[in-house]
């Protein structure tokens, strides 16, 4: 029973990262996915961070939201490529917000150079 109870806040928790990412990927607050989702801000949050379990009627609403096909939010296979970890959701947060275009080439050069990979072309 224990492992069942691990795979089900596994599933939330992945969840909660899956939203998140996405819904940074459209540059929307929690509030605005609520909104867009007739939902509230504070229950994207608490889904978010794996607090809440989310109703597959609620999960459709987010995927209509997000403008994602509901197999696409829900994906949990073990292959499936791993979602950003939090520092590199803070990372991709900083450059996001309202950066001119040659802001975001210097922080990219200078991660390349911390990270020693060549230049790109």
């Amino acid at each position: 029973m224990e492992k069942g109870k691990s795979q089900v806040r596994h599933v939330r928790k992945f969840l909660g990262q899956r939203i998140r990412a996405l819904r940074k990927q459209q540059g929307w607050s929690q509030e605005t996915l609520g909104e867009q989702s007739s939902l509230s801000g504070k229950f994207i949050g608490e889904v978010e961070r794996a607090e809440k379990s989310i109703s597959v009627d609620s999960l459709y609403r987010v995927a209509v939201a997000l403008g994602i096909p509901l197999r696409e939010l829900t994906d949990v296979r073990p292959d499936r490529p791993s979602l950003p970890s939090e520092e590199a959701e803070r990372v991709y947060a900083l450059l996001n917000d309202r950066r001119r275009p040659e802001e975001i080439r210097k922080a990219y050069d200078v991660l390349r150079a911390v990270f020693g990979e060549e230049k790109a072309r």
